[in-house]
């Protein structure tokens, strides 16, 4: 009889020992550099995405989200995924233009969604299953929104900007598809890297440029170089965020680890746009006991603004199949939600 138990004990110890080496061989990492610089909410979105990923597997898929620069340049990130030199990277579609054209359809458009109707046409219209047919080519085993903001301030400048002649010869830096837009405005437009953007309008170098959200710009200190704010960022109404991860490194995953990564994408958005949110207000206040010149773009304005994008975007659409498709299911739902959006939104 003590020889049997003594067999028992022995057999359950190495049961025990086998589904710990198990769990500790099936620690999957993965390295996750961001187009982000460090410190700002876009970084926090992705390393919040990474700790929600790691808490929810039980520490089964551990991901270190890398800020821009620290293991390889931002615009790189998407090469390194795709050649699997990297297993995800966390970033926007807009920044693979030179690659994909309508790229930019999924993370950021003039005159367009804002953060609720766009994540509404990726989850219950055709926006995911078009996103990913964009990038079916590439070696991607996974693509998918992980991280939204709201509209980013519109400009600083060292003028008034309130009509759509004041941007006449006005040295402006930006990019993408507003970049052309406001040159169809008559800006001149000069595109620049972040990190030259605060010294150029402090030497007057420009003079205007858009760069991100109020508490990002806040941190930067654009306040205190420039006398004119203008709102809001009809250039750039929401930011879609996206992860990329290699097909190499998703299909070793199992599917409740790939289940895990989705969802902990959709709560990333959530989170990320209601931080925005609650840190943009006090940026905002911030800027009036300044004494920041706030101006908002009066709706005529805007709308002219709309009429002039609009025809830029049916210009492109001319030209390609694909962005036609995409403008298309666009703006098909956005006609259906401004009817939701006029009679539903409270205006008190």
């Amino acid at each position: 009889m003590n020889r049997f138990k003594l067999s028992v004990l022995l057999v359950v110890v190495l049961i025990v020992l086998a589904f710990e080496s198990m769990a500790f061989a099936k620690t999957i990492r993965w390295r996750m550099p961001t187009t982000w610089p460090k410190g700002t909410i876009l970084q926090w979105s992705a390393e919040f995405f990474a700790k929600t990923v790691n808490e929810m597997s039980g520490g089964r898929l551990k991901i270190t989200a890398y800020p821009g620069g620290a293991i390889m340049g931002p615009l790189e990130i998407f090469d390194a995924v795709t050649a699997g030199t990297v297993e995800a990277g966390h970033g926007s579609s807009a920044y693979w233009i030179g690659k994909e054209p309508s790229a930019p359809l999924f993370s950021a458009i003039p005159m367009g969604f804002t953060a609720v109707p766009y994540l509404a046409w990726f989850y219950e219209g055709d926006g995911l299953k078009l996103m990913r047919e964009m990038y079916a080519k590439y070696n991607l085993g996974f693509v998918g929104p992980c991280g939204i903001i709201p509209p980013e301030d519109f400009a600083w400048s060292h003028k008034p900007i309130t009509k759509l002649e004041d941007f006449k010869g006005l040295k402006f830096r930006t990019f993408g598809f507003w970049g052309e837009i406001l040159s169809e405005m008559g800006a001149s437009v000069v595109t620049l890297p972040g990190a030259e953007v605060y010294p150029s309008l402090q030497r007057k170098v420009l003079d205007a440029a858009e760069f991100s959200l109020p508490n990002i710009d806040r941190d930067l200190g654009f306040h205190e170089i420039c006398k004119y704010l203008t709102v809001p960022g009809v250039h750039q109404p929401s930011t879609v965020f996206d992860l990329y991860v290699s097909k190499r490194a998703w299909n070793k995953l199992t599917p409740d680890l790939q289940a895990i990564v989705k969802y902990a994408c959709q709560i990333t958005s959530m989170r990320t746009l209601v931080r925005s949110v609650w840190l943009d207000g006090p940026a905002l206040e911030s800027f009036k006991k300044y004494g920041t010149k706030i101006n908002y773009i009066s709706p005529e304005v805007q709308q002219q603004m709309a009429k002039v994008a609009n025809e830029f975007f049916d210009r492109k659409a001319a030209k390609d199949p694909f962005f036609a498709k995409v403008l298309k299911s666009q703006r098909e739902w956005m006609k259906s939600y401004k009817v939701y959006r006029d009679l539903m939104n409270p205006r008190y």
